[in-house]
């Protein structure tokens, strides 16, 4: 994935949400920041844009709804998926484990989308140390491999991901594994 994709899958969503900005919460996010030049392969190899709507964090009980309709109008096997050759995947944010304060280091990746919108659309990316944050408390594999590229290439640095998360974490409620 690239960025231009990213701005596709980010234009899409908003315009089908209805919405001038989306979060983009998974792996992709980091593209808000780098471009596929600066970052290693393992880093941008997904064929997915994890996206919250907006109004999921402004008006949370209409998440669901969108996120439905994320997934049936731009989700895998749709005709945006066959189209472009990656897709969207509606995310709520409580499946995602954040550092405190995340919402306020957003990267903010502008996408012109010819509309009458002043602004155009928005998407509020993942600061690069916040997703590693989230990838190495999902603990898979791929998020170790992801996170430990971006260390590797001194992208981010271990110290600031371990003092990120010595600064706090938001747990979603619906969080029940060892915190520690």
């Amino acid at each position: 994935m690239n960025r231009e994709e990213l701005g596709r899958a980010i234009k899409a969503a908003c315009a089908n949400l209805d919405e001038p900005r989306v979060i983009v919460l998974g792996s992709q996010s980091i593209l808000g920041s780098f471009d596929t030049d600066e970052l290693p392969p393992a880093t941008f190899l997904s064929r997915e844009v994890d996206i919250l709507p907006w109004s999921g964090i402004t008006d949370p009980p209409s998440v669901e709804d969108k996120l439905l309709l994320l997934d049936v109008r731009l989700g895998e096997d749709s005709p945006f998926h066959t189209a472009f050759g990656f897709y969207v995947e509606g995310i709520h944010k409580d499946v995602v484990v954040l550092p405190t304060n995340w919402d306020n280091r957003l990267v903010h990746f502008v996408v012109d989308d010819d509309a009458s919108s002043l602004y155009g659309r928005a998407g509020l990316c993942l600061d690069p140390v916040d997703l590693c944050v989230a990838k190495t408390i999902a603990g898979r594999e791929k998020d170790y491999e992801f996170v430990a590229a971006l260390v590797a290439e001194q992208l981010v640095t271990a110290a600031d991901i371990q003092a990120r998360i010595a600064g706090g974490i938001d747990w979603p409620p619906t969080y029940t594994e060892n915190k520690e």
